[in-house]
């Protein structure tokens, strides 16, 4: 559905609101029936709205008004950083903040949100990891995108940054969620990694212009990136952090949760053990991630049927064919054998499996199905 020029500039300016969350928005387009005949309904008609009364209507008008005074400075700022507004109507509205119950209304992005991105993995941890942790992100980033994977996160320091570097040092697609406007961009020495991020991926907030990052926005921030993810990687984290509450929202949307194991001398191994716990996956490698989200089978390119003639294989895929039989062989047998990384191995096993010529079998064994 088309948004009308009217019905977008109207949920800009009470996107500009800090009282109207996705919720209260949807209460007031549940009311009013649009963003446009909200705005007209005017303090009066606010005060009959369920969950806002006489001093919340009142506190809308004077942030309402403030926001038209900014209109004109903020739209310019958009417009310099190359930044544009998104409602859900548009085609660059991320697919999976579509079926939220608390969805963004509008979206402020740098770069561009593209279908390919609903192929995408969030991996997100401590803004203090050890180095262990930190390597463990930039190689699972960095296998993801070898893969074919859009790596989501926060853009926050350590965990956050080291997924996005990785992935954006590989040309990767990465995508960004911030916790405050495009304006008070933090952390701010993240503003050159987003600059790059944007040319092949996208920086997106639902916060205005000028928004400051404050500590109830992060929360909002963290349902956005289980959002936009088919599932969660925990690297580092404490058992009270950010990263497992974007795990928790992770799991209640359905999505799928994974935890790296650590040392259990470190503190920073406590989220991810508790979430195993708990009953995530545990993951060594990208491949982990890959095998056991099998709606990439699906989503990455359509599967050929036994029927069809042998299909055309990359010499990539005919030479790791050849170290596949009739019995089993493990992805690290195979990894050794041809001398591949796990994310190049993962993504051509399961072109190999699309093909119908060879058969994922459990314990992260592959056979061999034609001659």
């Amino acid at each position: 559905m088309t948004t009308s020029p009217e019905e977008r500039h109207a949920r800009v300016l009470l996107s500009g609101c800090p009282s109207v969350g996705p919720v209260r928005f949807r209460r007031l387009e549940e009311v009013f029936g649009s963003a446009v005949a909200s705005l007209a309904a005017g303090s009066d008609g606010w005060r009959a709205v369920e969950g806002i009364g006489s001093s919340v209507a009142e506190t809308l008008a004077r942030e309402l008004e403030a926001a038209r005074r900014r209109e004109d400075e903020e739209s310019q700022a958009l417009e310099n950083a190359g930044a544009h507004a998104v409602v859900p109507g548009d085609s660059d509205y991320p697919e999976g903040l579509k079926s939220l119950e608390d969805r963004p209304f509008l979206l402020y992005m740098q770069g561009d949100w593209k279908p390919v991105d609903s192929l995408a993995v969030a991996v997100v941890g401590s803004r203090r990891p050890t180095a262990y942790g930190r390597a463990a992100a930039e190689r699972l980033a960095r296998e993801l995108a070898e893969a074919g994977v859009t790596v989501v996160s926060g853009l926050a320091r350590g965990i956050d940054g080291a997924a996005h570097e990785a992935v954006v040092k590989k040309n990767g697609r990465t995508i960004g969620i911030l916790g405050s406007g495009l304006g008070r961009f933090y952390p701010s020495e993240h503003r050159s990694l987003a600059a790059k991020m944007a040319e092949r991926g996208a920086v997106i907030t639902e916060f205005s212009w000028a928004t400051e990052p404050l500590p109830t926005h992060f929360p909002r921030r963290n349902r956005l990136i289980a959002g936009m993810s088919l599932g969660v990687v925990v690297v580092e984290a404490d058992v009270k952090s950010g990263a497992l509450i974007t795990a928790r929202l992770a799991a209640e949307q359905g999505r799928d949760v994974f935890a790296v194991p650590g040392s259990i001398f470190s503190p920073m191994s406590r989220g991810p053990h508790l979430l195993l716990k708990e009953g995530a996956r545990p993951v060594e490698g990208a491949v982990d991630v890959l095998e056991a989200l099998e709606v990439f089978r699906s989503l990455l390119r359509r599967p050929v049927s036994i029927a069809e003639e042998a299909p055309a294989l990359a010499p990539a895929e005919e030479s790791l064919l050849e170290k596949i039989s009739l019995d089993p062989v493990s992805v690290d047998a195979l990894a050794a054998g041809t001398g591949l990384a796990y994310g190049p191995l993962a993504s051509a096993l399961l072109n190999l499996e699309l093909k119908g010529v060879v058969k994922a079998l459990p314990g992260k064994n592959y056979v061999r199905m034609k001659g």
